[in-house]
């Protein structure tokens, strides 16, 4: 029995100490947001649209954002006390879903095929053709919407009771530990998708879900093991409601927590309105195929020096504005801050809208105002273009683009180490090759886009920090936790809610190709995206350092 204690009291004097939990909490939304990735993907894939968005897996966020917005108060309230067990439970609850979605397999691949004109699969493109014969796809579907809603309260949930419980214990390292999980966040987080896009419609797609439920469910059990308050913490007088409309009406009434919150709720939409139109910008401006990657234009080595480039902006706040005060930063400080950076966000997102390259002509689309129609020389191919999306190629004889080797009715290919090489087309009656035909000359804009996007979520996420830690700063210690779930639900309904469907309806404007319930490929008046992300920066800006004026420094 002593020896069992020695053993306990080890582990929570040297092993269970506010680093690990710091490092735990790191893993722990990194894999809660490729989870919650992975369950999106998996409900594209139900929908049998292959690597592209439905309208459907739009209904579902802004569902989810439904649901972030009535529980997510309640989420951080019912954990106040236990917020390391409140965690732990949300991250079970959430892996459990995960793990069920593993009843319900999928009858074969989901990879949609490329298609030659006659139907003929083209193998370059990895890629193979499903047969739509689904007898779980109900429930399926079903699970995968529970866990994506569970994904996005487990992430209220670190935020409201994860680094609350780590700014308590270190209130003048609160800005380090909320920048490393905002830098996760906009790093690797958001290069989930596309690291995960390709397994998801394998018929081995499995093996990704149970190795993240399983990872979730790791985290859960760890955080168990930590105590309620360790060493050197500094008790405070805890509030015990035993009503949730308490503590919410007190949030409401604090007009700086109120403005701040209206701040990060606009500027998150701006954001990540634009991020979910990123793929689209990309096919528009630069006829740069994004679904699957040309070897030519392939982002892996951008995305990996996107994350190295957040994480070193991120850095720079980080140190200024820890161990400087008892509490880190002030809300006034951090609110003005967080207000200044959203005007340099604004200035990369109108950079980024005005970004674009001679594309040339793409054969069948007629520009700003007319929508695309298929070749008549290839009306006979019977092309499927809603499976598989943009994948363009160039005839060369006439230097004209093709939305695909279908639509430009080539019947035979060959690969030449994943460069394509196109015979038989009956548009323009010569050889055609993989990938747009200005792609040379547009490679130097699209390579500056890419670099003005990580400088915009570079920027981003230093504005993020600091109006969280405003945020964090508002409020007394008793209230961060529903000062944190109040924030995260307006922010819900806003940004994922309200904005999401802001940036539906821009997207429904400027498609220029759609079968109905997916657009295609947009035309080239999706700069809009990026001009309202711009507008909504500096909104963002203004009302945050509106805020700071409100502020006052609650932290004791």
């Amino acid at each position: 029995m002593m020896v069992i204690s020695k053993g306990w009291y080890l582990l929570r004097r040297y092993i269970l100490t506010i680093p690990r939990f710091d490092l735990f909490l790191q893993g722990a939304l990194l894999i809660v947001v490729f989870l919650e990735s992975y369950s999106y993907l998996l409900i594209r894939r139900n929908a049998g649209t292959g690597y592209l968005s439905s309208i459907n897996e739009d209904w579902v966020k802004i569902g989810v954002a439904g649901a972030e917005f009535f529980l997510g108060s309640v989420v951080a309230w019912s954990g106040r006390g236990v917020r390391h067990f409140a965690l732990s439970g949300w991250l079970g609850l959430t892996a459990v879903s995960g793990l069920i979605v593993l009843a319900f397999p999928y009858p074969d691949s989901g990879r949609r095929s490329v298609q030659l004109c006659g139907g003929g699969s083209i193998s370059g493109y990895n890629d193979v053709e499903a047969v739509p014969i689904d007898h779980y796809l109900q429930a399926r579907t079903g699970f995968l919407v529970l866990t994506a809603v569970l994904c996005a309260l487990t992430k209220i949930s670190v935020w409201a009771h994860g680094i609350t419980y780590l700014d308590d214990h270190e209130p003048e390292s609160g800005t380090y530990f909320y920048g490393i999980l905002i830098s996760i966040r906009l790093s690797l987080g958001l290069s989930a998708q596309n690291w995960l896009q390709h397994v998801s419609v394998r018929d081995d797609w499995w093996e990704a879900q149970v190795s993240l439920a399983m990872l979730t469910l790791m985290f859960s059990i760890l955080f168990t093991l930590f105590p309620h308050k360790m060493e050197g913490y500094k008790d405070f007088e805890e509030l015990e409601y035993n009503c949730i409309l308490a503590p919410i009406g007190r949030m409401l009434r604090n007009k700086a927590l109120m403005l701040q919150v209206a701040a990060l709720s606009i500027l998150n939409t701006a954001v990540f309105g634009y991020v979910n139109f990123d793929t689209a910008s990309i096919q528009a401006k630069f006829f740069v195929e994004t679904l699957r990657q040309d070897p030519r234009t392939v982002r892996t080595i951008m995305d990996i020096f996107r994350s190295l480039v957040i994480i070193f902006f991120v850095s720079i706040f980080r140190m200024r504005f820890s161990g400087r005060r008892s509490d880190g930063v002030k809300s006034n400080t951090a609110s003005r801050v967080g207000g200044a950076v959203c005007v340099l966000v604004a200035a990369f997102f109108a950079v980024l809208a005005g970004l674009h390259c001679n594309t040339g002509e793409l054969a069948g689309f007629g520009g700003l105002t007319e929508e695309y129609e298929q070749p008549s020389c290839s009306a006979q191919c019977g092309c499927g273009s809603e499976k598989y999306g943009f994948s363009p190629v160039c005839i060369l004889n006439t230097s004209t683009t093709y939305f695909s080797p279908c639509h430009a009715g080539c019947r035979e290919y060959e690969d030449l180490g994943g460069f394509l090489l196109f015979s038989e087309c009956a548009c323009g009656s010569g050889r055609a090759v993989r990938g747009s035909c200005n792609l040379a000359s547009c490679w130097l804009p699209y390579s500056l886009y890419l670099v003005f996007f990580t400088l915009m979520l570079a920027s981003s996420a230093a504005s993020f920090l600091m109006q969280g830690m405003a945020i964090l700063r508002a409020v007394p210690r008793r209230d961060k936790p529903i000062a944190i779930g109040v924030a995260f639900s307006i922010v819900g309904l806003t940004a994922h809610g309200l904005g999401h469907l802001l940036y539906m309806v821009i997207g429904y404007l400027t498609c220029g190709y759609s079968d109905g319930e997916t657009c295609l490929l947009h035309d080239y008046s999706i700069w809009i995206v990026g001009a309202a992300s711009a507008v909504l920066a500096v909104l963002s800006g203004a009302i945050s350092i509106l805020a700071s004026r409100c502020s006052n420094s609650n932290s004791g």
